[in-house]
């Protein structure tokens, strides 16, 4: 059974390992080990954990099969940089461990993040991905959310990857 929990400054060590297994299975096939390992190393840190953890304008929330975590989301609630119809929340991240793809993880957390943002009041959810994250922009697209802009560059190691900024009104 799958459960979903807020995650409090506790789960720094959690949040980082999550952030680091999930993000390199979701880019292996498109991005060099070393490159994954430099973006981890500077992204996916005790210090940044901490930050999200311990911020009132951010919120995550892990998922665990039994005391096995199995994924996670970030949200910031932050208005989209591309002017949209109400106040919006940004979906930083949403992974799922590569053994449960497929099993409805992925919705369940996005619902979840849905509601949360709906609680504090806000109308749109947005988010970048990567040009090269087929996978995630399937999923998004069919949740309803559109292109609206061009999000920023994306460094991971040497690569440099172009990403698109997407919403949808909740």
């Amino acid at each position: 059974m799958i459960t979903l929990e807020e995650a409090g400054p506790e789960s720094i060590d959690t949040l980082v390992r999550l952030w680091r297994k999930s993000f390199v299975q979701a880019y292996e096939a498109e991005h060099t080990s070393e490159n994954l390992s430099k973006y981890c190393e500077k992204n996916f840190t005790d210090d940044k954990a901490k930050e999200i953890l311990s911020s009132e304008a951010s919120k995550c929330v892990i998922a665990a099969e039994g005391q096995a975590p199995s994924g996670f989301y970030v949200l910031l609630h932050q208005d989209c940089p591309v002017e949209l119809d109400g106040r919006s929340s940004e979906l930083k991240q949403i992974y799922v461990l590569a053994e449960y793809y497929g099993k409805g993880l992925g919705k369940k957390l996005y619902d979840h993040a849905v509601q949360s943002t709906k609680d504090a009041g806000r109308h749109w959810l947005w988010l970048c991905v990567s040009d090269l994250n087929f996978r995630a922009q399937s999923f998004y697209k069919k949740l309803g959310f559109d292109a609206v802009g061009q999000g920023p560059e994306l460094h991971v190691g040497s690569d440099v990857l172009s990403s698109t900024l997407m919403a949808h009104r909740l």
